[in-house]
């Protein structure tokens, strides 16, 4: 009992020295004017909130737009007409520009438009692969099907990457390309992206390649490609379609028999060397 009339004797002399301290505390807020402070504050943030509410904002005025054009050139308004004549200098201005509707023969070359079918690209696949078989086993070699990118326009011919990174340097350098008759032409290899570019664009057009003929790229030395063509589209084939078309039209009309002309010259740039007997 002695124990419990301490404790409370003095949670009471706690609590009694509690709110004297509240109050020392109260009157010095006074003596510095900020109880006085805060009740204006307040009383002006009531005032303020009052005020907000009774004033309702303006709708802002919709603004009216004018249907009529507004032109600021000063000359006559024209009348325009869509027929077809009124664009004869443009399509002269056009025509010129695009220099007669195909690619500049400086840059590039407007693609033959033959078009090989699905069944004559697999043939002349597999025939590539028959020869590539037939090649000396110590000389790497592969298939590169022609799309319409390697044989036109920009002339870029990307090459396998494995076999790029396996048997060729990974920086630029020259290459000679050589064809089974032993014509050989300079050509550039970039090997950060693996495809040739300069020289290639000669040798494409020299042997006409076309979208879906097959080529074997023999490495016979390490700056040399020996390269054999299978076309897609053979000159039978082409010569068969067109004997099926005259008998289809009931036409027998005999060509007249052609001169023997002389061997085709080497285009400018390539090089006519001796076979070497690696075929």
């Amino acid at each position: 009992m002695a124990t419990k009339a301490s404790s409370a004797a003095s949670g009471a002399a706690y609590e009694e020295q509690r709110r004297k301290r509240v109050l020392e505390n109260l009157k010095h807020l006074e003596d510095l004017g900020i109880s006085e402070m805060s009740k204006s504050l307040l009383q002006a943030a009531k005032l303020q909130k009052q005020n907000k509410v009774g004033v309702r904002a303006s709708p802002k005025a919709r603004k009216k737009f004018d249907a009529t054009v507004v032109r600021r050139s000063s000359r006559a308004k024209a009348t325009v007409s869509y027929k077809d004549d009124d664009f004869g200098e443009l399509d002269t201005f056009l025509r010129r520009n695009s220099g007669g509707g195909g690619k500049n023969t400086d840059h590039g070359r407007e693609y033959t438009g033959r078009v090989s079918s699905y069944e004559q690209q697999q043939r002349a696949f597999r025939r590539a692969e028959k020869l590539q078989d037939g090649l000396d086993s110590n000389n790497p070699a592969f298939v590169k099907t022609m799309v319409r990118s390697h044989v036109s326009s920009c002339f870029w011919l990307g090459l396998p990457t494995s076999f790029c990174k396996q048997y060729l340097p990974p920086r630029e350098f020259r290459m000679v390309l050589e064809d089974e008759d032993g014509v050989e032409f300079d050509a550039v290899y970039i090997g950060n992206r693996t495809g040739l570019s300069g020289g290639w664009r000669g040798f494409a057009m020299h042997h006409n390649l076309e979208d879906g003929d097959s080529l074997v790229f023999e490495l016979a030395e390490h700056d040399r490609f020996k390269i054999y063509i299978i076309k897609a589209i053979d000159e039978d084939d082409v010569e068969e379609a067109e004997s099926d078309d005259k008998n289809a039209s009931g036409g027998t009309k005999e060509e007249p028999a052609q001169e023997d002309s002389p061997a085709a010259e080497p285009p400018k740039g390539a090089k006519r060397r001796k076979l070497r007997g690696r075929r």
